[in-house]
Protein backbone atom coordinates (compact mmCIF):
# COMPACT_ATOMS: atom_id res chain seq x y z
CA UNK A 1 0.00 0.00 0.00
CA UNK A 2 1.05 3.36 -0.75
CA UNK A 3 0.22 6.53 1.14
CA UNK A 4 -0.02 10.20 0.02
CA UNK A 5 -0.23 11.65 -2.93
CA UNK A 6 3.38 10.98 -5.20
CA UNK A 7 2.08 9.35 -7.94
CA UNK A 8 5.47 8.83 -9.19
CA UNK A 9 6.35 6.78 -5.94
CA UNK A 10 3.32 4.40 -6.49
CA UNK A 11 3.94 3.81 -9.79
CA UNK A 12 7.51 2.68 -8.62
CA UNK A 13 6.59 0.68 -6.20
CA UNK A 14 4.04 -1.20 -8.77
CA UNK A 15 7.39 -1.56 -10.98
CA UNK A 16 9.71 -2.73 -8.46
CA UNK A 17 7.81 -6.11 -7.60
CA UNK A 18 5.04 -6.52 -10.31
CA UNK A 19 4.04 -9.61 -8.97
CA UNK A 20 2.23 -8.07 -5.77
CA UNK A 21 -0.86 -6.54 -5.31
CA UNK A 22 -0.73 -3.23 -5.36
CA UNK A 23 -2.94 -0.11 -3.73
CA UNK A 24 -2.66 3.44 -3.43
CA UNK A 25 -4.47 5.41 -1.26
CA UNK A 26 -4.19 9.78 -0.58
CA UNK A 27 -4.83 9.98 2.46
CA UNK A 28 -4.03 8.48 5.69
CA UNK A 29 -7.77 8.29 6.89
CA UNK A 30 -8.14 5.69 4.01
CA UNK A 31 -5.27 3.74 4.59
CA UNK A 32 -6.23 3.37 7.96
CA UNK A 33 -10.12 2.37 7.03
CA UNK A 34 -8.56 0.00 4.51
CA UNK A 35 -5.58 -1.25 5.98
CA UNK A 36 -7.39 -4.03 8.39
CA UNK A 37 -9.34 -5.22 5.88
CA UNK A 38 -6.84 -5.33 2.74
CA UNK A 39 -4.06 -6.25 5.28
CA UNK A 40 -0.91 -5.27 3.47
CA UNK A 41 2.32 -6.39 3.67
CA UNK A 42 4.31 -2.84 3.41
CA UNK A 43 3.08 0.42 3.61
CA UNK A 44 5.01 3.04 2.05
CA UNK A 45 4.16 6.88 3.23
CA UNK A 46 5.68 9.73 1.18
CA UNK A 47 6.11 12.77 2.59
CA UNK A 48 2.41 14.36 2.04
CA UNK A 49 1.59 12.83 5.07
CA UNK A 50 3.06 14.10 8.58
CA UNK A 51 2.60 14.17 12.09
CA UNK A 52 -0.45 13.13 13.42
CA UNK A 53 -1.82 11.16 10.33
CA UNK A 54 1.92 9.31 9.82
CA UNK A 55 1.13 8.41 13.52
CA UNK A 56 -2.27 7.08 12.61
CA UNK A 57 -1.13 5.25 9.75
CA UNK A 58 1.97 3.58 11.66
CA UNK A 59 -0.08 2.26 14.76
CA UNK A 60 -2.15 0.77 12.19
CA UNK A 61 0.15 -0.76 10.21
CA UNK A 62 1.62 -1.95 13.48
CA UNK A 63 -1.53 -3.68 14.31
CA UNK A 64 -1.75 -5.97 11.33
CA UNK A 65 2.25 -6.62 11.52
CA UNK A 66 3.12 -4.67 8.18
CA UNK A 67 6.35 -3.33 7.68
CA UNK A 68 5.95 1.06 7.37
CA UNK A 69 8.50 2.38 5.21
CA UNK A 70 9.00 6.26 4.58
CA UNK A 71 9.51 7.75 1.58
CA UNK A 72 13.20 9.03 1.10
CA UNK A 73 15.71 9.41 -1.58
CA UNK A 74 17.60 6.01 0.10
CA UNK A 75 14.42 4.27 0.08
CA UNK A 76 13.90 5.17 -3.43
CA UNK A 77 17.26 4.10 -5.05
CA UNK A 78 17.33 1.01 -3.60
CA UNK A 79 13.29 0.33 -4.01
CA UNK A 80 13.03 -2.84 -5.17
CA UNK A 81 15.58 -4.42 -2.59
CA UNK A 82 14.39 -2.82 0.50
CA UNK A 83 10.31 -3.39 -0.69
CA UNK A 84 11.60 -7.47 -1.09
CA UNK A 85 13.16 -7.23 2.67
CA UNK A 86 10.13 -5.59 4.25
CA UNK A 87 7.77 -8.20 2.14
CA UNK A 88 10.06 -11.19 3.92
CA UNK A 89 10.05 -9.51 7.37
CA UNK A 90 6.43 -8.65 7.44
CA UNK A 91 5.94 -12.43 6.43
CA UNK A 92 7.78 -13.10 9.36
CA UNK A 93 6.19 -11.57 11.51
CA UNK A 94 2.68 -12.66 10.96
CA UNK A 95 4.02 -16.37 10.75
CA UNK A 96 5.45 -15.49 14.33
CA UNK A 97 2.00 -14.22 15.93
CA UNK A 98 0.25 -16.72 14.59
CA UNK A 99 2.17 -19.64 15.15
CA UNK A 100 0.62 -21.84 17.94
CA UNK A 101 2.32 -21.69 21.66
CA UNK A 102 4.08 -24.33 23.44
CA UNK A 103 1.12 -24.01 26.23
CA UNK A 104 -1.67 -24.32 23.01
CA UNK A 105 -0.52 -28.20 22.51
Amino acid sequence: MVVGSDDSLADEAARALPGITHLRVAHAAAAVERMPVTRPLVVIVDESVTGADFERVAECARDIRAEILRASMPLRANLEGSLRSAVLAAERARAISTAPSPTDE
